[in-house]
């Protein structure tokens, strides 16, 4: 489809090449170069930048606000250990932008897109992330983690390159992802019992006063971890590798609006609270639940009070326009301007996704229920699953479609939550709604992702780029600045370890979940072995991203652990070294 630049009617062109399909919701390659005039292209291209750029934000916004909160409630009503839930629906959640743009670009046939963006995502991770982090506090890094972590991380790169030397991928090989991954699960688990019953068995006698009175000093800081002797260097570990992102991205808002209030509409700090109730105290009074104090003490249960009526009673239809409204009328007083403005842009893709995706919010007042918007997710939640994945014109008993039996089933729940639920409580079957929202948010996550992968097929052909350039740049920037942004903020406020865990934790869950579930799905749909195309650039995403985490490893040991600014300026060196390298063998210089 590249030739289409070298012909003389690109709209032509594109109409009789298939090759240019993109696969996406909408037209892109149609809307450049058949639907705007040609002295308007570079106008049309802006626009498809700035919609993929639009994109992205909703899928993060889609994963952190309204995945999160649904997995967060299964576990619960499942019963799940933290360590279990941890490492398992909480997993997916944290990685489910990067799986889900995995599984479109394999449904695609562009493995090269795939293996780009998690081989590139893990390099600008461990290298511009984690070197960011060093550079702005630097501190003592956890041991036992630290190794377990970098060293499966190793073993699945060196896993996934050999399938892509050998150029096949095999139904046993994709399980082996998924087996690896089990594997790493087991290990955190048994690592954290081990760890829990050596901390016990060793902890000091210390007099109860000590445990229960924090310092009497309002302006006393909290001991440092690194020499606390019950051993909170592993604070980050207490609730699990994979839950870091959730903590991370909750917080971004705390950081941003340090005397905000908590409304209906904001799904953040459930996370934190989910996370540390059901983890083991430490000693340290300066800790709570074994996690250092929220970043902002002034964030509060949310509350409607400020929306009271003047004689005291709130009324439905206030709380149901709270509920819906897509931008957070109770923070965007304190917000800075480049915050209010991502609130307006993404303000389209908030207010679909609230009227079709139920949240239940056991931090929210009565857990987030509003019964009007409920109802009317009734509706709205199960006819978009059906209309999304395309199923609206399957025939069902040869006489109705599947969409006129889903909206008959939808009226019929519709009328079951009015006639047995109130407005003043939440109903003892609200939990339901957090497994609608499940699938439904998954959905919304596939969609977007989907888009995406298309959409960059069309940045591609414009700019004469290749899947794998695209994969480790634009794809892989855009799954991970959600990371870069809240980890460092993380590390700004002075907890450096818990972001620097999420550095290697986080992306050797992509790579693993990313190509095992992605292509057991597709082997299993096709019947055969996916096909892969070894090339240049696969050997320097392999070989940088090895050359990084074993330059971690030797630098930081030989360091006794204490990661210093030098070392953190010299990852992120390595990383626009790499990055020019790749362009490099992108243009065909060398």
């Amino acid at each position: 489809c590249v030739e289409i630049h070298n012909a003389v009617s690109k709209c032509e062109f594109y109409l009789n090449t298939k090759s240019c399909e993109t696969g996406g919701l909408l037209d892109y390659m149609f809307f450049i170069y058949c639907y705007i005039p040609p002295q308007y292209t570079y106008f049309a291209i802006a626009l498809c930048i700035l919609f993929l750029l639009l994109l992205f934000i909703g899928l993060g916004v889609t994963a952190d606000d309204f995945l999160c909160p649904s997995l967060v409630v299964i576990t619960k009503t499942l019963h799940l250990s933290q360590n279990i839930a941890g490492v398992t629906f909480l997993a997916f959640g944290n990685g489910a932008p990067d799986i889900f743009s995995s599984l479109a670009g394999t449904e695609q046939a562009r493995l090269e897109l795939v293996m780009g963006t998690l081989f590139g995502g893990g390099i600008f991770v461990t290298s511009v992330v984690a070197g960011s982090i060093i550079v702005a506090k630097p501190f003592k890094i956890m041991e036992r983690p630290f190794l377990r972590d970098i060293i499966f991380y190793v073993c699945a790169a060196f896993w996934t390159f050999l399938r892509i030397y050998y150029g096949e991928v095999t139904i046993w090989h994709s399980v082996g992802f998924i087996v690896l991954y089990i594997l790493y699960i087991f290990v955190v688990i048994i690592s954290r019992l081990i760890y829990n019953k050596y901390k016990d068995k060793n902890a000091p006698k210390i007099p109860e006063i000590e445990i229960s009175s924090p310092s009497d000093k309002p302006d006393s800081k909290p001991p440092a971890i690194t020499f606390h002797p019950t051993g909170q260097d592993d604070d980050p570990e207490a609730a699990g590798v994979v839950l870091r992102r959730f903590s991370f991205r909750g917080s971004i808002s705390v950081a941003v609006a340090k005397k905000r209030r908590s409304s209906t509409h904001s799904h953040h700090e459930h996370v934190i609270k989910a996370i540390t109730q059901s983890v083991d105290s430490y000693s340290n009074p300066a800790f709570v639940n074994g996690y250092p104090p929220p970043f902002d003490t002034q964030v509060s249960k949310t509350s409607l009070s400020s929306l009271l009526t003047s004689n005291g009673e709130q009324t439905t239809l206030k709380e149901f326009l709270l509920q819906v409204c897509p931008i957070d009328i109770l923070a965007w007083p304190d917000k800075t301007w480049p915050f209010k403005i991502v609130d307006v842009i993404k303000a389209p893709i908030c207010g679909l996704l609230i009227i079709t995706v139920p949240v239940v919010d056991y931090e929210n007042d009565k857990d987030n229920w509003c019964r009007p918007l409920c109802i009317i997710q009734c509706l709205t939640a199960p006819m978009f699953v059906v209309f999304a994945l395309g199923k609206y014109n399957v025939m069902l008993w040869n006489t109705m479609p599947l969409w006129g039996v889903i909206l008959i089933a939808s009226v019929i729940v519709a009328f079951v939550v009015f006639f047995t639920s109130s407005n003043d409580s939440q109903p003892i079957y609200h939990s339901m709604f957090g497994f609608i929202g499940f699938v439904a948010s998954v959905v919304w996550v596939y969609l977007l992702a989907s888009e995406i992968v298309s959409l960059l097929k069309t940045v591609g052909v414009i700019f004469k780029l290749s899947d794998t350039i695209l994969g480790l740049t634009v794809l892989a920037w855009g799954n991970s600045i959600g990371d870069f942004i809240s980890n460092l903020s993380v590390a700004r406020q002075g907890y450096p370890r818990m972001g620097i865990s999420a550095c290697y934790g986080g992306p050797l869950l992509n790579l693993l979940l990313g190509i095992g579930i992605p292509y057991t799905i597709m082997i299993i749909r096709g019947g055969q072995p996916l096909q892969l195309k070894y090339e240049r650039l696969t050997t320097l995403l392999y070989s940088t991203l090895t050359i990084i985490l074993l330059s971690t490893i030797v630098t930081i040991t030989a360091l006794r652990f204490q990661a210093k600014r030098c070392f953190g300026i010299i990852l992120i060196c390595m990383y626009f070294a790499f990055l020019a390298i790749a362009i490099i063998l992108e243009t065909g210089i060398i």
